[in-house]
């Protein structure tokens, strides 16, 4: 194998591992959130999302026992799907997500971002983000 073959293979094996990596990223919500926008979310999240979910998201909150159906674990979202389903709970958040499983309670939440954010749109998903960034770094490991 000449010099050159070998170059150009090595320089496919690193576009590949680079393009396999990019896809990997993106997959699992693209790039990871800063701390800050973690810590925004822990704020809205407390404000929010821990009366029923609980302050460590794993759905303890009290009185959650007696809610039909019970407050998500959200700790587990990523063992339980295999990878942290961002879309999904920011579908969740932003009230498109129509499962089952999600109370009409759920779907008031677009209405709050957007309320809180005085009607602006980016503001809102912003704060949808960072909630689930947050949701994100409480993952069980």
């Amino acid at each position: 194998m000449s010099i050159r073959t070998a170059g150009h293979r090595v320089l496919m094996i690193v576009i590949v591992t680079i393009g396999c990596s990019a896809v990997l990223a993106t997959s699992q919500g693209g790039t990871a959130p800063t701390r800050g926008a973690i810590e925004r979310g822990r704020t809205i999240f407390e404000q929010n999302c821990a009366t029923c979910h609980g302050k460590g998201g794993k759905g303890d909150a009290p009185g959650a026992s007696a809610m039909k159906p019970r407050p998500t674990d959200l700790t587990m979202l990523t063992k339980r799907y295999g990878a942290f389903p961002a879309e999904r709970v920011e579908a969740t958040l932003k009230g498109t997500d129509h499962t089952k499983a999600h109370t009409p309670a759920m779907t008031a939440w677009k209405a709050l971002f957007l309320a809180d954010a005085n009607g602006n749109e980016t503001t809102a998903h912003e704060r949808v983000k960072d909630v689930a960034a947050f949701i994100a770094s409480l993952q069980a490991k």
